[in-house]
């Protein structure tokens, strides 16, 4: 049984394919797994430079769904007006 409020979008985000890579791509980035072990480089803003990039990428990723939603999700009643 599918939801009411679901059954009124005629286009959903997730059948576009590069939207997900650039999610994939900025997960890739947010997780500090590309950095050597006990590295912390500069000092950014009082963070050791993977913490400032972490945090950068997940603003990136809170930005880039807000994107996605206003631009790509569209309901019955945007397509009526």
């Amino acid at each position: 049984m599918e939801h009411r409020a679901f059954s009124r979008i005629l286009s959903e985000p997730r059948s576009v394919r590069w939207i997900w890579f650039v999610y994939l791509l900025l997960y890739a980035i947010a997780i500090p797994w590309y950095w050597p072990e006990g590295y912390v480089g500069p000092i950014v803003m009082g963070f050791p430079l993977w913490v400032a990039v972490t945090l950068s990428a997940i603003f990136a990723l809170a930005c880039w769904t807000v994107f996605v939603i206003y631009h790509f999700w569209q309901t019955v009643e945007e397509e009526e007006e």
